[in-house]
């Protein structure tokens, strides 16, 4: 459960600094900034793990989804620090994130055969709700 809490407590850290950027630099350069700090905090993370003889397995397909990932993660980054640029955070954030995470659990019931039921629906709609409530003040 360690995991996710830090990958909670890092990604709203993250979240809060682009916001932070977002009226002091241009949205691109920032972006570039934020992505160049985290190749370095990755290649230090590759060398600790090299370091410490952890297997590093990769196939030629697990190569290739990731980099097309790495492709969408920039855009996504793109995106994201414009939006930040012109937006609230407080509003931004819950739309992106419901939005995708909607799209992930139709994608994931749909071609990675998933279970969707009754209780995910049912989150999906109290988190539109939500994000209705949020909007309307």
């Amino acid at each position: 459960m360690l995991y996710p809490i830090l990958a909670t407590i890092f990604f709203a850290s993250a979240l809060i600094f682009i916001k932070l950027t977002a009226a002091k630099i241009s949205p691109i350069l920032a972006n570039v900034i934020f992505l160049a700090s985290a190749v370095i905090v990755q290649l230090s993370a590759l060398l600790y793990a090299k370091l410490k003889g952890i297997n590093l397995f990769a196939t030629p397909q697990g190569i290739k989804i990731s980099l097309v990932g790495g492709i969408f993660i920039g855009f996504y980054t793109i995106f994201l620090f414009l939006t930040f640029s012109k937006f609230e955070a407080i509003k931004a954030t819950p739309f992106i994130y419901i939005g995708a995470i909607s799209l992930v659990i139709i994608f994931g019931a749909l071609f990675l055969k998933e279970p969707l039921n009754y209780f995910k629906i049912i989150g999906l709609l109290l988190s539109f709700a939500g994000l209705f409530l949020l909007f309307k003040t």
